[in-house]
């Protein structure tokens, strides 16, 4: 019987002690953490935003916490003022102007939470392409939006939040611009080749974005300032002996960061020569959207070449050769390597007004287009050619000039040079490949020197 007494005493004193627990638990936490509202991720918040959309959202957790956060809380989210926003910036060393109002909107700044409601969800709309223009002209300054977070009968934690948008206008290029060697062909391959030109986005594509990639005035403009700069040594590309598919227009998939195009080149519409074709990219569906403009268009260049020619060093005969200095006639078709070359004579320079230092080759078999590919020296390029006339002949004895070359030529050791192709007006059977001036001097009246080259391969058909 006293055990029991004694027991009920000491539940009768527990609760006792549990109930005092309970009263002064609300004083084990200031006022202040009571109700709390605070912005998630306050403090900084850089945004970046493409102006392929005109407008960007930007959402806003508002968070209730605390030793009470289960009653019912109110606040507001409103802008900072410009004024404080200077000083704030000046104060922590940021470059920031503010962001006027008419560039972005917001939903009522009231802020009611029930009491079963943690967090709410305020978004920020910024427009995107006024913001872009505001940057642009101001000098390319950086704006924000300061937003602060105050509380009716809540305390407030973490309560600024700066809004920097970064405004980007994605990009659009293609992977490779200027000239490209796309594709060779021969009179002995195949009829038709393909080549792929690339375009890239900077970011996965979310816009359906369809453009064109097409041979336009622009592009026609490019390839005319390319090639007056290159000699005028190529012809446009006939619209007949190329096909775009699709007639040029380009569709990126969902998510895509790159989209091809296959050109598909018909050497059965040409003659042989070097050709271009200027492709340039216009017309993209997204607004918003850019076209980087050093890289949007591409040259392609196409080559009809006539097929190589077999030779031998009987075939050859020069008006001057220095004896023992290199391997003479051989030393034009016996590849490249150290003294395997030909070389006109130093000894005892030879020269004429008209022709210089030449070397003639006799043809098995008439042909009207010539092409010559050409390498220095391997040792040096003391002796390289730096002005070349081309002649045919029908006999070897009267001769026609076929083309002049005075630039774009290589002077140093081991070294390659490829000519345009040539048509004669009529099919011929001797070539003369004419050095009138080298690295070491003139071969013509008033001169005295000489030239040397590494390797000659002629193609012709």
């Amino acid at each position: 019987m006293k055990l029991h007494n004694l027991f009920g005493a000491i539940c009768v004193l527990g609760g006792t002690l549990a109930l005092s627990s309970c009263e002064k638990y609300d004083e084990l936490f200031p006022a202040q953490y009571h109700c709390v509202l605070n912005i998630k991720d306050a403090g900084i918040r850089n945004t970046e935003l493409y102006t392929t959309e005109a407008e960007g959202t930007i959402p806003i957790s508002i968070m209730k916490t605390g030793s009470k956060g289960d009653v019912p809380a109110n606040g507001t989210l409103v802008p900072m003022t410009e004024e404080a926003f200077q000083a704030y910036c000046t104060n922590n060393a940021l470059k920031y102007a503010y962001l006027p109002a008419a560039y972005y909107t917001m939903p009522n700044e009231e802020l009611q939470f029930s009491a079963q409601e943690r967090y709410k969800i305020m978004n920020v709309v910024l427009k995107t392409r006024d913001i872009l223009k505001l940057q642009e002209s101001n000098h390319g300054q950086k704006y924000a939006l300061p937003l602060l977070l105050h509380g009716n009968g809540a305390s407030v934690h973490d309560s600024l939040l700066i809004i920097a948008p970064d405004i980007k206008a994605p990009s659009l290029k293609l992977t490779s611009t200027g000239f490209v060697s796309a594709v060779q062909f021969t009179s002995k391959g195949e009829a038709k080749q393909t080549h792929t030109v690339e375009l890239a986005l900077p970011t996965p594509n979310a816009w359906g974005l369809k453009c064109s990639v097409t041979c336009n005035e622009e592009a026609v403009e490019a390839f005319k300032k390319y090639n007056a700069q290159n000699g005028n040594r190529y012809q446009q590309l006939p619209a007949n002996a190329y096909t775009l598919p699709n007639n040029g227009v380009v569709t990126f998939a969902e998510a895509a960061t790159t989209a091809t195009m296959e050109v598909t080149f018909n050497r059965t519409a040409l003659q042989m020569g070097e050709y271009i074709l200027p492709l340039t990219i216009s017309n993209p569906s997204v607004e918003g959207l850019e076209i980087k403009a050093t890289q949007k268009t591409v040259l392609l260049g196409v080559s009809y070449s006539p097929d190589k020619l077999v030779l031998k060093a009987s075939q050859f005969k020069a008006n001057s050769i220095a004896e023992g200095d290199g391997t003479g006639y051989a030393g034009l078709i016996d590849g490249l390597g150290a003294g395997l070359h030909f070389h006109s004579n130093w000894g005892t320079p030879v020269t004429n007004a008209t022709y210089g230092n030449y070397i003639d080759v006799t043809l098995t078999a008439p042909i009207q287009s010539i092409k010559l590919d050409y390498w220095t020296r391997f040792e040096n390029g003391n002796a390289a050619p730096t002005h070349i006339k081309l002649f045919t002949s029908t006999d070897g004895k009267a001769w026609t000039e076929l083309g002049e070359i005075k630039s774009g030529l290589p002077t140093g050791a081991n070294q390659q040079y490829s000519s345009p192709i040539y048509r004669a007006a009529n099919k011929f059977t001797h070539f003369r490949f004419a050095v009138l001036t080298s690295t070491a001097g003139s071969m013509t009246s008033g001169g005295g020197s000489w030239f040397n080259l590494g390797e000659l391969t002629l193609y012709g058909n």
